[in-house]
């Protein structure tokens, strides 16, 4: 019996040294498998972090760019606003004059006329026709 026991504890011993050393190799590949996937996961979340900060850069340069097209635009339509206003008082000032000139060349022709026919007036009173000449 003590041969067996002996046998059974140099049986236990050996597994028991086997499994030691399986152990002692494979908790420290266990280990780096786990700091590499960890390191894996920090890597693509800073690259994910990265990336999001990188289009929350682009979307306020482009928000950027977009305010001053619009304040650009605006500053044209206002100035293009002024133009018109302008173009519309000047055009309003030609016409008005434009009036007064037609109102005067009528005033100017009215006059004429009456003239035209006292003198038409006093030549047929004056010349006799000459129907009665003949």
């Amino acid at each position: 019996m003590e041969q067996t026991l002996s046998l059974i504890l140099q049986i236990a011993t050996v597994l028991g040294l086997i499994f030691g050393v399986f152990l002692y190799f494979r908790k420290p590949q266990e280990d780096m498998e786990t700091k590499q996937a960890l390191t894996d996961k920090d890597m693509t979340n800073k690259a994910t972090v990265l990336a999001q900060k990188e289009l929350e850069s682009k979307a306020l340069v482009l928000a950027e760019q977009v305010k001053s097209k619009n304040e650009e635009n605006e500053r044209r339509f206002n100035d293009m606003g002024i133009r018109l206003d302008t173009a519309m008082t000047v055009a309003q000032n030609h016409i008005h004059s434009v009036d007064l000139k037609v109102d005067e060349l009528m005033k100017t022709t009215n006059i004429m006329c009456n003239k035209l026919t006292e003198l038409s007036t006093v030549i047929n009173e004056r010349m006799p026709a000459k129907s009665n000449l003949i």
